[in-house]
């Protein structure tokens, strides 16, 4: 009973509150004090009693005007007709903001049910990698998690970028924008556009938090401990640094030492600063644009290959390593084998620490192996 007696109270100091913070209150308080001096007024001027004077002001105020007690004197009517004006007013103004207060409330709490889904969802994810930077290019990293199904959740504290990235993850979306770019569609993109981020987020089944990926507490949201690995693909190298140097120690007070981790250097001069901060792997798009530059003007085929295996919707071939260990149904099988049996070329393997380039048809594969092949994803 006593459980249920400050149970009863918080909520009512709760209604408080909220009600304090909406502007309900501005007009509830001159509502309340209109009922006032209608009610005094109409007993002065009418001598009527507070009971009937209150249900005079009330009437009037409602314009129910039932005709059993109306003013009778010159001043009461005179009153009565501003009064009524008046209170017709305030009354609909009333009206009109507790609809929006109402609407607020419940808009509010939606909003709140969603965020509390999401955190949810997140807080049950295992193995998964934590992107942190929603531009292009952790973008483009985010959409090839999200083509090879691999789960994760990503990070970004600029509302706006963050739409834009997961609009680029809507299927969608990025169709028309291909049809119109390969040929020239009149295509109609504004319907994704005007839709908000929890609807791309529902749409395209991505989980994101609006936040700051270099503070560490939203690492810890995001399950830094329970994840595969941390992408730090800010637009700024500072914020990547921070983020890894973060990563990396979390990883390690919270007993998950092998996290991998992989940065962004948009200036190749830090990539060196990104490597003492803890990466794995540290990345430069200038470089790696500057390669893809040249591949295109000297191998045009070669390129248009890897353009259409990276941008095509519809593919689903991808370079990848395979761990001969995780896979143990291979060991004994030959290159060759692998090719047939699982429509996975091996291009290299990697063994005892060292590359074995194009390995011949009948090359046996061990258990310590690790092959980079290209085929469809087993993952």
């Amino acid at each position: 009973m006593l459980t249920w007696i400050v149970a009863s109270i918080n909520s009512f100091k709760n209604e408080v509150k909220q009600l304090h913070r909406s502007s309900l209150l501005l007009v509830l308080i001159p509502f309340l004090l209109l009922i006032l001096i209608g009610t005094v007024v109409y007993s002065i001027l009418e001598e009527w009693t507070l009971f009937d004077s209150l249900y005079a002001t009330i009437i009037t105020i409602t314009t129910v005007g039932y005709g059993d007690l109306s003013p009778q004197s010159p001043g009461g009517r005179i009153f009565a007709i501003f009064f009524t004006l008046l209170a017709i007013g305030l009354a609909g103004y009333a009206l009109s903001s507790a609809a929006a207060v109402l609407f607020e409330t419940q808009q509010k709490n939606r909003e709140k049910r969603i965020f509390d889904q999401r955190m949810n969802e997140i807080s049950k994810l295992s193995n998964h990698i934590i992107v942190c930077g929603g531009s292009i290019i952790g973008n483009r990293a985010a959409g090839e998690f999200k083509r090879r199904q691999f789960p994760f959740v990503i990070i970004e504290p600029d509302e706006a970028k963050l739409k834009q990235a997961l609009l680029w993850m809507h299927e969608s979306y990025v169709d028309k924008r291909i049809r119109h770019y390969e040929r020239l569609e009149e295509v109609d993109w504004s319907i994704e556009e005007r839709m908000s981020i929890d609807e791309l987020a529902r749409d395209t089944g991505i989980l994101y938090m609006l936040e700051d990926p270099t503070e560490e507490q939203q690492l810890r949201t995001a399950g830094v401990h329970r994840a595969y690995g941390v992408v730090a693909a800010m637009e700024d190298d500072r914020d990547n640094t921070t983020i890894i140097l973060s990563a990396r120690d979390m990883g390690r007070r919270l007993d998950n030492s092998k996290l991998r981790i992989v940065g962004s250097a948009r200036n190749e001069m830090n990539m060196h600063t990104l490597y003492l901060a803890g990466a794995d792997r540290v990345v430069s798009p200038n470089i790696m644009g500057g390669f893809t530059l040249a591949t295109n003007m000297l191998d045009h085929d070669a390129a248009e290959f890897w353009d259409n295996m990276l941008f095509q919707q519809n593919q689903s071939i991808r370079f990848g390593d395979m761990h001969a260990r995780d896979y143990p149904h291979i060991v004994g099988w030959t290159a060759d084998e692998l090719r047939h049996k699982l429509s996975q070329l091996v291009i290299a393997i990697r063994r005892n620490g060292k590359f074995m380039h194009m390995p011949a048809p009948e090359e046996m594969i061990r258990a310590d192996d690790v092959l980079i092949v290209i085929g469809n994803n087993l993952k």
